[in-house]
């Protein structure tokens, strides 16, 4: 990526967090003491689920290395920008949705180091990789997700009429401006890949989204964890931050494929992953 990727996608991806951290109020936190078992079940779902089912999507249809590591990559992002949107949209638990988007942002900053290199270390030589820095994933994650997000609860709840003011504006002009920046980069930066072309990334991750749907729904229905708190940890599951899978894809994994898999994502799972739980709300 040039200009738009290495430069932009981190400032936007900067203020969607810090948009997150305003939305999020201390007393939306109280969810998780109210459903503890929800809650539990919500990060239990994305850390062993959501992994789980990328592998397994990726040894099925017989997918590249490569293409495992970036389903894996998606699978250990924080919740999408959209998913609390998607979740008030079908009536679930709005509380619970919110609490999760923000803690799964905490998560990632230990998974997505740990799980990478678990693969990596699998895997091996098939991965064209050179030595993966660590510490300074583990920094950026936490500069751009965890940072911003503890920042905008800061202010929100020092300036709650600021967050009064714009929380209508911001519903809709963080996923726009997501996917305003994923547009650029897509056909402004320089081109990915010769070899590979976008549209043969859209099957793969479609299936992530469809198959991440589904195996959360039936997880977490396993526990008798009522619709409304279900269909939270569903969208959850189904949304990631495209965003930040891309940054860390273009610059610490540097796979041109697996930039243009986190491409497809972004385009199709915001409108996917409101069908999806649609259908679930409607026929379960």
């Amino acid at each position: 990526m040039t200009f738009f990727g290495d430069t932009v996608l981190p400032i936007v991806l900067f203020i969607i967090m810090m948009g997150i951290g305003l939305s999020t109020k201390l007393g939306d936190f109280k969810s998780l003491i109210k459903y503890p078992k929800a809650a539990i079940l919500g990060i239990v779902s994305q850390v062993v689920v959501l992994p789980a089912v990328a592998l397994i999507v990726a040894r099925v249809f017989s997918y590249s290395d490569e293409v495992t590591l970036g389903l894996l990559l998606l699978s250990l992002c924080p919740s999408g920008t959209g998913s609390n949107i998607i979740t008030k949209m079908l009536k679930g638990n709005l509380a619970l949705s919110v609490s999760l988007t923000a803690l799964s942002s905490i998560k990632s900053l230990f998974i997505i180091p740990l799980f990478i290199g678990l693969y990596l270390s699998v895997v091996g030589s098939s991965v064209q990789l050179g030595v993966l820095p660590y510490g300074e994933l583990a920094l950026s994650v936490f500069l751009l997700t965890i940072l911003p997000t503890g920042l905008g609860v800061v202010l929100g709840a020092n300036y709650p009429a600021m967050v009064d003011a714009t929380k209508k504006l911001l519903k809709w002009l963080l996923p726009g401006l997501l996917f305003g920046v994923f547009v650029a980069i897509m056909f402004l930066d320089d081109p990915k890949t010769k070899e590979v072309n976008i549209t043969e990334m859209l099957l793969p991750a479609a299936l992530f989204n469809l198959i991440s749907m589904v195996a959360s729904w039936l997880f977490i229905k396993l526990f008798k964890v009522e619709n409304k708190q279900a269909i939270a940890i569903t969208v959850e599951g189904g949304l990631k931050n495209s965003a930040i899978g891309l940054l860390i894809s273009s610059q610490f994994l540097t796979i041109p494929s697996i930039e243009l898999l986190i491409l497809a994502y972004s385009f199709i799972s915001f409108y996917l992953t409101f069908v999806i739980g649609l259908l679930f709300k409607k026929v379960l």
